[in-house]
Parts: C-alpha cells; structure tokens; sequence
C-alpha cells in the first residue's frame, strides 16, 4: 500500500477530488480536517506518513496550521496547496515548515510530481 495522507482543505469538493486523485496514485487518505483544532487532533490520532494544508481557510490560514504541525512534530511532511504560486508565497511555505508548494487547480501530474519531490522512495503509480 501506498501513503497514509491526511488533507486540510475546507471545500468538500476539493476534499473529495484530493481523496480520488491519491487513491488514482496508490495512496490513502486516513485523514480529513478543517481547521487547527481538527488537524493537530486527526494528526495525532491517525499519524500520517504526509499530508495537505491549503492555504487559505476561514479560521486559520495554512501556514499557521503548519507552524502547529510542526511545533508538535518536527518530522511532519507537508505540502502547502496555494492558489498563489508566486515565490514569495512558495518562500514563506517552505520556511514555516512545508516541503512544496502545490498550485491550484490541481492536476493529476503535478500532484505525482510533488510527492516524487517529497516522498522519492514511494511508487506513485
């Protein structure tokens, strides 16, 4: 079996299309939250091996949600999914503790890239 992923995203539908896209590439998603309180509990709870944080949400922007993540485990693998790929926005991903950045709208390969980029020994089909 593929990676166990965790998605912090607020729209259902893009909850929905993530969960299609990894399961598509061999991986499963053991995990869902909304905002900090559901992602430090579903982190902890579920353990997973990485996950994904968009960065605009209504209670708390991604990279607070991040900086939380890591503060409570410093080995967290995330990437930051951003409308905005500017590099200033991919600087300040990678500085709270991402390890990529993912532009919106999500496509299939770019998603395969990205996790070659951050888990290279995992086959992503």
């Amino acid at each position: 079996m593929g990676l166990r992923m965790m998605i912090v995203e607020d729209n259902f539908l893009t909850r929905e299309m993530f969960k299609d896209m990894l399961d598509i590439l061999g991986h499963q998603v053991v995990a869902e939250a909304e905002d900090l309180a559901g992602a430090l509990a579903a982190y902890q709870k579920y353990k997973p091996d990485g996950l994904t944080i968009d960065l605009s949400l209504p209670k708390e922007d991604g990279l607070t949600i991040l900086k939380a993540l890591c503060k409570a485990d410093p080995k967290v693998r995330a990437i930051i999914v951003s409308g905005n790929s500017q590099a200033r926005i991919r600087e300040q991903a990678l500085q709270a503790g991402a390890m990529e950045l993912l532009p919106k709208p999500i496509e299939l390969d770019s998603l395969r890239e990205v996790l070659g980029k951050v888990f290279p020994n995992e086959n992503h089909v």
